[in-house]
C-alpha cells in the first residue's frame, strides 16, 4: 500500500476543523497545529469558577444543512454527536425609541408584530421574503460555493446575469428599503450585517440572505450545551477519523523548498508536509507564517492592491457578565438599536472612533441552557460592534469610560437596576485581545471587510499563487465570514486539495 499524502493544518478554528475532517475522510493524513489550549478559534467557550459558561464567539447557528452534510460526507450523523434546539422566539429587536419587534419562527406571529409596527406591511415583506430566497438560492450554488480561478468564471456571460437579475451588489439598507416604509423594519431587517462587523449602508445587497435565513429556510438554532458543543463534536468526528491534533503549538513558518510548501516549524521543531492548509487569519499567515515574502497573493482579483489598502470589518467590545438576578425583560437574543442608527455605523466606520450612542447585542444563552448559570442566575454575553485596530481608539486611555458607557446602556435599556451590584463575574475583550488571542490583523474580530471589491473573485484565494501545495481557510479567504460560509469554504479548499494532492 502506498503511504497517504501528509497535510499539515496551522489552526483548528472551524474551517481548519472542518477541512481536516473532509481531507482525512478522502485518504490524506491530517495533522492539526493549534496555538491555543483547546480547538474552536474565536468559537470557544469561558467556564467560570462560580459555576458561569459562556460561549466567546458566534452565537447565532444558522444555515444548519452546511453541518448536517459534513457529518454525512463523513458516515456520520450530526444529531448523534450534537443536540441541535431551535429557537422559537428568534429574537428581539428593541428600537431607540424602547418600542419593541419580537421575531417568531412561525410566520402568523411574526406578521402580527410587522403589522402592529407598519400597518398593511403584509404584501411588501412577503416580496422581500421572496428577492431574499432568489439572492440566497442564486448567490449560494452560484458564488458562495464556488472557487473562481479566473476572472472569466467570475464575470461569464451567465454569472453577470444573475447578479443583475438579483442586484446582489447593489446597496443592502437601500435595497431593504424598497420593501418597507418605516424606519423601524428598514433597521430590523438590515441590522443582520452586524453579524458579519459590516454597515448595512456599506454591505451588498446579497446579505439580505442573512435575515431570510433566520425567517424562513431554516430558523435559528442553538446547540444543547452551548455552541462550542459544535465545536467539541468536530473535534470528536476528526479523531474518529485518525486526526492528529496538537495543541499548545505555535506554528512559527511556513517552510517551502523550490517554490513549494514542504512543512512547517512548530515551536521551532520541523514538520514535513506534502501540504499545508492555513487556517490562521489570511493576512497574519502571509505577514508571520511566509514573512511577507508573498503578499502579492493577497490580493485576490485586484492584481495591484497592497496588503495595507485592504478594507477590515469591526471589531467587538465585549462583556460576560455573570449575574446572580433573573433578566426577565430579555430573550436569548436580543439587539438594541441606537436612536441614531444610521450615525452609529458612520462613526464605526468612516470616522473610525467610538459611538456616542452605540447598538448592541445582548445574549442570555441561560434562557435556552439553564444550565449556563447558578439557580436564580443569569449569564450575559454583551457585543458592541467599535472600530478595529487601525482606527487609532486608544484603547488603554478611552476603554473604562466605554465599559461604563455601556454598563449605562444596559440598566437604561435593558431595564436591569443596579446592574453592577449584581456582576459575580466580569470578562472584558477588547480589539487588543481579539489581535493577542487569534492573530487577528487589527483586532478585526471578523476578518477581512465585504465591500463589493473584497467579495467573489476579488476576496483572497484558497490556494496561493506563487506557492505550490500551500491552500488557506477561514473568514478572510473566500467565500467569507460567518460560520456557515467558512465550513462551505472547508469543502470547497479540501476538494480543491483532493484534486491537486490526491
Amino acid at each position: 500500500m502506498t503511504k497517504s499524502r501528509e497535510i499539515a493544518v496551522v489552526g483548528a478554528g472551524v474551517g481548519g476543523l472542518a477541512a481536516a475532517i473532509r481531507l482525512q475522510r478522502t485518504g490524506f493524513s491530517v495533522k492539526v497545529f493549534e496555538k491555543n489550549a483547546t480547538p474552536g478559534g474565536r468559537m470557544n467557550r469561558l467556564e467560570t469558577e462560580n459555576g458561569y459558561t459562556f460561549d466567546t464567539g458566534p452565537s447565532l447557528l444558522l444555515m444548519t444543512d452546511t453541518y448536517r452534510e459534513l457529518f454525512s460526507f463523513a458516515g456520520r450523523d450530526l444529531a448523534d454527536y450534537v443536540d441541535l434546539l431551535p429557537i422559537t422566539s428568534s429574537y428581539r429587536v428593541v428600537f431607540g425609541d424602547g418600542d419593541a419587534l419580537n421575531t417568531h419562527r412561525t410566520l402568523p406571529e411574526l406578521i402580527n408584530e410587522l403589522e402592529r409596527i407598519e400597518p398593511g406591511v403584509t404584501p411588501s415583506f412577503y416580496r422581500f421574503l421572496a428577492d431574499a430566497c432568489l439572492k440566497y438560492r442564486l448567490g449560494r450554488s452560484e458564488f458562495v460555493e464556488r472557487d473562481f480561478d479566473t476572472a472569466k468564471d467570475f464575470f461569464g456571460l451567465r454569472n453577470l446575469g444573475l447578479l443583475r437579475k438579483t442586484s446582489a451588489l447593489g446597496n443592502y439598507y437601500r435595497s431593504v428599503s424598497r420593501f418597507f416604509r418605516t424606519d423601524k423594519l428598514r433597521q430590523a431587517f438590515s441590522l443582520q450585517t452586524m453579524y458579519l462587523g459590516l454597515s448595512p449602508f456599506d454591505a451588498p445587497a446579497v446579505y439580505s440572505l442573512l435575515p431570510y435565513t433566520e425567517l424562513a429556510e431554516d430558523g435559528l438554532w442553538f446547540p444543547k450545551g452551548g455552541m462550542y458543543e459544535l465545536v467539541l463534536a468536530l473535534e470528536r468526528l476528526a479523531k474518529e477519523l485518525g486526526v492528529e491534533f496538537y495543541y499548545s503549538s505555535n506554528v512559527q513558518k511556513v517552510v517551502r523548498s523550490d517554490g513549494r510548501a514542504t512543512g512547517l516549524v512548530v515551536n521551532g521543531e520541523p514538520v514535513a508536509a506534502d501540504g499545508v492548509l492555513v487556517n490562521a487569519d489570511l493576512p497574519y499567515a502571509y505577514r508571520e507564517l511566509l514573512g511577507g515574502e508573498h503578499d502579492s497573493d493577497l490580493t485576490g482579483g485586484v492584481r495591484r492592491r497592497r496588503r495595507e489598502n485592504f478594507q477590515y470589518t469591526a471589531s467587538a467590545f465585549m462583556l460576560y457578565l455573570g449575574l446572580d438576578v433573573k433578566l426577565d425583560r430579555m430573550v436569548h437574543h436580543n439587539f438594541y438599536l441606537s436612536s441614531r442608527y444610521r450615525e452609529n455605523f458612520e462613526a464605526i466606520f468612516h470616522e473610525g472612533r467610538l459611538p456616542e450612542d452605540p447598538s448592541f447585542y445582548a445574549v442570555v444563552a441561560s434562557k435556552t441552557a439553564p444550565e449556563a448559570a447558578p439557580p436564580g442566575g443569569e449569564c450575559l454575553f454583551v457585543l458592541v460592534p467599535v472600530p478595529h485596530l487601525g482606527s487609532g481608539v486608544d484603547w488603554e486611555r478611552e476603554g473604562e469610560a466605554f465599559r461604563e458607557k455601556v454598563y449605562g446602556l444596559l440598566e437604561r435599556r435593558c431595564g436591569i437596576e443596579d446592574l453592577q451590584s449584581h456582576v459575580v463575574h466580569e470578562t472584558v475583550k477588547t480589539p487588543a485581545d481579539w489581535q493577542r488571542d487569534y492573530n487577528l490583523e487589527e483586532g478585526a474580530a471578523f476578518g477581512l471587510g465585504h465591500g463589493i471589491f473584497q467579495v467573489g473573485y476579488f476576496r483572497p484565494e484558497m490556494k496561493s499563487r506563487s506557492v505550490e501545495g500551500l491552500y488557506f481557510v477561514g473568514a478572510s479567504t473566500r467565500p467569507g465570514t460567518g460560520v456557515p460560509l467558512v465550513t462551505i469554504g472547508a469543502r470547497t479548499v479540501a476538494n480543491r486539495m483532493l484534486r491537486e494532492l490526491g
